[in-house]
């Protein structure tokens, strides 16, 4: 039997391998349109372009790991129906069970990968996107700076006046700056500035040979001081709502907030691991197809299940979103539905039992 399961675990991989790559061409065809056209409209900076194009994927590898190795195992197994494979393995003795367990030295590592991504890797993509796009926001402003004139960035309360900007590397000379910290009104006066980019891809406008005024003359909190160089970081745009911010947090943090957006993240994540191990157990006997049928006759079917099945836990994380009480037993439900269909799914002859017990 042992020879089966590494026959069968070896198809799955190969099988896995190749749909995900199809798919993965598929995604980064379309990322690389949108992020171009982005980067055309001056949305997104072209060095930022390969950067966000590799998150993209990470995000999507949550779908799309599930999705493969739930096609590749109905593959596998129809293809071995189809040649008759099967029905001389379960001749030789094997049964359910040793393709279980074949499938799963396959499927438990894809499940502990999707478990990783979902709670870690795919919150941290989530998050370096944003900031990425905020980063972009504000070079492109902090870009349009330019010398003779008062300038106003936008999102940033920030008021900047440079008299002069050397062409060479881009120093502006007399440079007047006014901003608010925690509601406090803070005036910079510098001989030069210039824009660097500091730490986590920030633009940092940094001030040399200058002296910072706080506050308003004649009041207590009024100070001046002086410095040699002085690094400000303007706001970055936060381009998340409130209720979608739990998709940047790890699984941990969602566990320690108690808030409807949160819990709905969290049993969102938790429903696709489940999913992919219900999943990975409904493929084995959807595979079944007469050794006349088509290699790929369940694919269809396959289809239509995992898109059902990934929307309506989708529609019910969005209940519980917005606070409705309804929302978890409906997921509850969805993963009880598809439990229930798996268990009959293995019984050969539920469908005789069924009828046996008709009151008719």
């Amino acid at each position: 039997m042992r020879i089966i399961s590494r026959y069968i675990a070896r198809d799955i991989v190969a099988a896995i391998a190749a749909v995900a790559i199809v798919l993965l061409l598929i995604i980064l065809g379309k990322l690389f349109i949108q992020l171009l056209g982005e980067v055309l409209d001056g949305d997104l900076s072209a060095n930022m372009l390969g950067t966000v194009l590799l998150l993209g994927v990470i995000r999507y590898l949550v779908i799309l790991l599930p999705f493969s190795l739930f096609i590749a195992i109905i593959m596998v197994l129809s293809r071995m129906h189809k040649d008759s494979e099967m029905n001389a393995a379960m001749a030789g003795g094997a049964s359910n069970k040793h393709f279980i367990k074949a499938v799963m030295v396959i499927g438990v590592p894809v499940i502990l990968v999707v478990y990783l991504l979902v709670s870690y890797v795919s919150p941290w993509a989530h998050r370096l996107a944003e900031v990425i796009e905020s980063v972009t926001e504000q070079s492109m402003v902090l870009g349009q700076l330019s010398a003779g004139k008062f300038f106003e960035l936008e999102s940033t309360g920030w008021v900047v006046y440079a008299e002069k900007e050397d062409i060479k590397d881009g120093t502006l000379h007399n440079v007047f700056l006014q901003r608010k910290v925690d509601g406090k009104l803070v005036v910079e006066v510098a001989q030069r500035a210039s824009m660097q980019q500091g730490e986590d891809l920030v633009q940092a406008f940094v001030l040399y040979d200058g002296k910072t005024i706080e506050g308003i003359p004649g009041e207590a909190n009024y100070a001046i001081s002086t410095y040699e160089e002085h690094r400000i970081f303007p706001p970055r745009t936060d381009f998340s709502s409130e209720a979608d911010k739990a998709k940047y947090q790890n699984i941990s943090a969602l566990l320690e907030v108690q808030d409807a957006s949160y819990l709905a993240e969290l049993l969102q994540r938790g429903s696709i691991v489940l999913s992919t191990l219900l999943l990975m157990l409904l493929a084995i006997p959807l595979s079944k197809v007469a050794p006349n049928s088509g290699r790929f006759s369940r694919l269809a079917v396959a289809v239509i299940i995992y898109i059902l099945y990934l929307n309506l836990v989708i529609v019910a994380c969005s209940w519980i979103k917005r606070g409705e009480d309804y929302g978890v037993p409906a997921l509850v439900f969805f993963h009880l539905i598809v439990m229930i269909g798996t268990y009959f799914a293995y019984q050969k002859s539920w469908w005789a039992r069924f009828k046996q017990a008709l009151p008719i």
